[in-house]
């Protein structure tokens, strides 16, 4: 009836009632607690079940099972739910709560999120009066829109009103020649919406007296495609020759590390910014991400002894972490020569004046150096990280080691590298049908 589940040393119990699968946060507690917490959980369900008790009014049935049937008293606000809150007051209000709380690319992509659901649902659309019909409504026509690969990436930030049309606007899924063809937003996509959604109204509850619980439960999507597992570039080519979407198939791409040689030489060479050169044999040669990367300081770097720290935020929501990767000689070489020639930055990575990189430039100065080469396809800094744990993997790293240096946490996207290992599978099947 109910279950426990560890994510990064952290407990929460997961159960499901009237057909709705929920869940509460325990937090870093002992083998014993997590035990009576489940028991305690699964004896409610009982006796909730049989009707001899009931959840308080305005008290969600997470609180209630979260303090064992004696949640503190509630007392509903004087409006019945029915606050003055509309969908962009929510937005506004939520962003600011969180914007020193969570990174700016995870910021700049629930702004995303929230673009689209005032875009359907209007933006003086009232928070208390939406309901799961609303929901289904919306996820029903985010998934009949068209997307243009083609425009989505250089027309979102410079001409937002030209973007908007280009979702509305329905145009045949193939097109001729190198261009990507439009497709639907995909299923995880239309659900991350929601889940940004929901987690600003479950934060409103808290903070601002909604009364109502989101209404998103049981909501009916497409079904999700699960990612392709990473692949070469000759196999890219060989999937895309056949008809696959590029869009999707380029993203799923490692390179070996004779081609990320073959890619640095090449920015190397461009006349760029000084600091990109540098940025990509870092990302090339760590596997770290972008957000990751721009972060680095000048104390993290130990050329001493080769190794650097690197600060993450998406291993653990509630605290900064860090892990400590090895510098590779060329990456220690590229750094020696990079750090006589930097501005005077607390960051490693600045421009002349000393001001950190951004993680957008980042990614804008990435296309920029690759724009005329083949390269070009690649769909940002993400494609190191994927290449640096898929060439751990191929020379059967441990998996220990590998989520060690590169931050992974979970089974899922272990799965996606997980094929490069040596060919035990294919082994143990020919010697059995030799």
């Amino acid at each position: 009836m109910a279950s426990i589940e560890s994510r990064n040393g952290s407990r929460r119990i997961v159960f499901w009632h009237d057909g709705i699968k929920h869940h509460f946060t325990l937090g870093e507690v002992s083998d014993a607690d997590a035990v009576a917490s489940k028991s305690s959980t699964e004896e409610l369900l009982r006796l909730l079940k049989r009707k001899l008790i009931a959840i308080p009014s305005g008290c969600g049935i997470e609180d209630f099972m979260f303090h064992r049937g004696n949640p503190p008293e509630y007392v509903a606000p004087a409006t019945n739910g029915q606050i003055d809150l509309t969908l962009t007051a929510l937005k506004d209000a939520y962003f600011r709560s969180q914007q020193k709380k969570l990174e700016q690319t995870t910021l700049d992509g629930i702004t995303l999120h929230f673009n689209h659901l005032t875009r359907i649902l209007g933006t003086g659309r009232m928070i208390p009066a939406l309901t799961r019909p609303d929901l289904q409504s919306y996820v029903d026509k985010r998934s009949e829109e068209w997307i243009d690969p083609n425009v989505y990436r250089k027309v979102r930030r410079a001409n937002p009103k030209q973007w908007k049309r280009n979702f509305k606007k329905p145009r045949p899924q193939k097109v001729e020649g190198p261009d990507m063809p439009r497709r639907h937003p995909s299923s995880a996509t239309i659900r991350k919406e929601i889940v940004s959604l929901r987690t600003a109204w479950n934060w409103a509850r808290r903070q601002l007296e909604l009364a109502p619980e989101f209404p998103g439960s049981g909501l009916d999507f497409a079904k999700i495609e699960e990612s392709l597992p990473f692949m070469t570039w000759e196999e890219a080519e060989r999937r895309i020759a056949e008809g696959d979407d590029p869009g999707q198939i380029w993203d799923c791409v490692y390179l070996r590390p004779v081609e990320i040689a073959e890619l640095l030489s090449w920015v190397k060479e461009r006349p760029v910014s000084p600091w990109v050169y540098p940025i990509l044999c870092f990302a090339g040669h760590t596997g770290a991400r972008r957000s990751e990367i721009v972060r680095v300081r000048m104390s993290d770097v130990d050329l001493t002894n080769s190794v650097v720290t690197i600060r993450e935020k998406k291993r653990d929501k509630s605290r900064t972490t860090t892990r400590r990767v090895p510098l590779t000689p060329f990456l220690k070489k590229v750094l020696s020569t990079w750090i006589e020639q930097r501005g005077r930055g607390k960051t490693l990575f600045c421009k002349a004046d000393g001001n950190a990189i951004t993680p957008r430039e980042a990614m804008n100065y990435f296309d920029r150096a690759l724009r005329t080469s083949k390269w070009s396809v690649l769909r940002g800094l993400h494609v190191f990280r994927h290449s640096y744990i898929s060439a751990l993997a191929s020379k059967g790293i441990d998996q220990r080691v590998i989520d060690d240096l590169a931050g992974h946490s979970t089974e899922q996207q272990r799965r996606r590298y997980r094929h490069l290992y040596p060919d035990v599978k294919h082994k143990a099947v020919t010697d059995v049908f030799a």
